[in-house]
């Protein structure tokens, strides 16, 4: 009982300190004739900010951050509805939900967190932590080479965290695949 309490605490903690990150490096304002302009204070080699519509197509993709980035998006020629702007970093993607209706555009002050998998490798173990705060059904597949399933587990925890051990498995290239509710992770293990 302890532990689960050790665990949702630090959870909390992290989902937390995440809102607050995201609060602060993720400005967005709507100027005049439908721009939208974002600014990020303190992004990181590897982040990634996207606009997408509610289909997940990428409407616009900006993979070169610098630390002080600004950028005007035109909303002009873009269809009235629900767009979604993320800024992705190795951790975490920060989603702001955008509408635009006629020549008004709104932003919804609120980051949505959706948090990656992370994943470390020491010798022939696996090691997988995923932080779930709406509890969604998660499962995890193992694929070899030829795409067969070697291992699978289904899980709704707010903390999943598991161990996989290919000591007894022939050495090889193996895909670890996370889905949890409409999002999917990869991660490519060498197994030598």
């Amino acid at each position: 009982m302890k532990k689960t309490i050790k665990t949702f605490v630090l959870s909390l903690l992290l989902v937390v300190g995440y809102n607050a990150q995201a609060a602060k490096s993720f400005d967005v304002e709507v100027a005049k004739n439908q721009i939208l302009m974002v600014e990020l204070n303190d992004a990181q080699e590897g982040d990634m900010l996207t606009l997408l519509d509610t289909e997940g197509k990428v409407l616009f993709k900006e993979a070169q951050l610098s630390s002080k980035f600004q950028k005007s998006l035109s909303f002009e020629l873009v269809p009235d509805g629900t767009y979604y702007l993320h800024l992705e970093d190795s951790n975490s993607v920060y989603s702001r939900e955008i509408t635009k209706t006629g020549s008004s555009i709104s932003v919804n002050k609120d980051s949505r967190i959706i948090f990656k998998p992370t994943f470390k490798q020491v010798e022939k173990q696996v090691r997988l932590s995923f932080t779930n705060p709406n509890k969604e059904n998660t499962q995890v597949f193992i694929y070899d080479e030829k795409g067969n399933i070697i291992s699978s587990l289904e899980n709704n925890d707010l903390v999943l965290k598991k161990t996989f051990d290919f000591s007894k498995i022939a050495n090889g290239n193996y895909t670890v695949a996370v889905l949890a509710g409409s999002r999917s992770f990869y991660k490519n293990v060498t197994i030598k």
